[in-house]
């Protein structure tokens, strides 16, 4: 079997009231369907996860199945990339959507430009009340999430993938990529639509806090997060 040039990750945890608009997003790609695979992990869910994935019909749709809950999403998610078998990798949370360039336009950057290691994106910011924004990434690759990044999968494996000790995995992991002197490429577009739920851990103040000074303290400066206010 031909590798797929593309491995999209989603790890997913009680997520069947949600996840099909991820599969949905995913099956609107403009990109041909035999260059991607797309791996769900159902990290132990109790609802009917798995059988949404199961039932959802696309050749290049994986499931992988934790018996148990690991309590950490980073770690499912890092368990997908393990299995990825495209050159290059990308997140997509089961509550968000990717529209439909979004492989296509990342794949094409990293394949014509070698120097490139990682393709980020502007983004919609949806909230619980319906409303949208567009958040403008530019050069400062912590007004990003984890969602849409699409790095190579060997250099994310050489900075072992995400560290679930940590709130912010991704954004420790986008310092690590700078810190070791990585080239990230901006795409001045909304390519994808990142939910902030109620009960995503990014809506909880707290816990924000808790992550931003983990950042502070392993890196030593004061980091701008997407614009958090408390």
């Amino acid at each position: 079997m031909t590798a797929p040039d593309v491995s999209i990750i989603t790890a997913a945890y009680n997520s069947a009231d949600y996840i099909e608009q991820a599969l949905e997003s995913v099956r609107r790609q403009t990109i041909d369907e035999s260059r991607i695979e797309h791996i769900v992990v159902d990290d132990g869910s109790t609802d009917e996860t798995a059988s949404v994935v199961e039932s959802f019909d696309a050749s290049y749709l994986r499931l992988v199945e934790n018996e148990q809950n690991s309590g950490n999403g980073t770690i499912a998610c890092n368990r997908g990339i393990k299995k990825a078998r495209g050159d290059f990798v990308v997140v997509l949370d089961s509550d968000d959507a990717f529209l439909p360039s979004l492989v296509e336009r990342s794949c094409e950057i990293l394949t014509s430009h070698e120097d490139v290691d990682f393709v980020y994106t502007d983004y919609y910011e949806r909230f619980p009340d319906g409303e949208r924004k567009i958040v403008q990434t530019g050069t400062n690759i912590m007004n990003t999430v984890k969602v849409g990044v699409m790095h190579r999968t060997d250099r994310l494996r050489q900075f072992d993938m995400y560290d679930p000790t940590m709130i912010f995995a991704e954004y420790d992991l986008l310092l690590r990529d700078l810190n070791a002197g990585l080239t990230g490429h901006h795409v001045p577009d909304p390519l994808f639509v990142y939910h902030r739920r109620r009960d995503s851990q990014t809506g909880d103040n707290a816990r924000v806090k808790i992550g931003r000074e983990e950042l502070r303290e392993k890196y030593g400066e004061d980091l701008q997060i997407r614009g958090y206010t408390f």
